[in-house]
């Protein structure tokens, strides 16, 4: 099943979804094409197991002590994935006009899973006194991600090193509490 899942992700990244074939997948993966449909009915379906094969990659929330880290911390696996030809790719897939409701909606589903970090980081900094309490946690995760995308598939520039720093301090200007 990884294989077919690492498949799909390559062949998105070379061909997009529009282009995405269940036999390149197949051959790729190196299993007959009745396997890959016995599995998932749809090409759709194929790409949004590709997507949900990826969760644990974002999985948990950074504690490091402060709350500037914690996002740096939260961001950084996000704006590398992204920029990753099969992280771009299955980003373009989720918001392409092709995209169907299950690739969409799962990848909704997706982002709103994301904030549950960003949820638990401004507990902790809550009560460390370093978290905003007009600051709400779900637009900074939205921002955060909207930023990286915005830079990686629009821009089509790197969304790490410093310009992933400064992101960050910017949105920790925001959230950080008045002092």
């Amino acid at each position: 099943m990884a294989a077919i899942l690492a498949a799909v992700r390559a062949e998105l990244a070379e061909n997009g979804l529009d282009q995405l074939s269940v036999d390149r997948v197949a051959r790729r993966a190196e299993v007959n094409k009745t396997s890959v449909y016995r599995r998932w009915s749809t090409k759709e379906a194929l790409v949004a197991a590709a997507m949900d094969g990826l969760r644990t990659e974002f999985a948990g929330s950074p504690d490091t002590g402060n709350l500037r880290d914690d996002l740096h911390a939260l961001a950084k696996p996000i704006a590398e994935f992204l920029s990753r030809a099969e992280g771009s790719a299955l980003a373009r897939a989720a918001i392409s006009s092709g995209a169907t409701s299950d690739i969409a909606s799962f990848a909704a589903r997706q982002m709103s899973e994301q904030a549950a970090p960003v949820f638990a980081i401004a507990a902790r900094a809550r009560r460390r006194g370093e978290w905003n309490e007009d600051t709400d946690p779900q637009q900074v995760i939205f921002s955060l991600v909207g930023a990286i995308m915005h830079r990686v598939l629009l821009e089509h520039a790197d969304a790490t090193g410093p310009w992933l720093g400064s992101l960050v301090d910017l949105l920790h200007r925001g959230a950080a509490a008045p002092r």
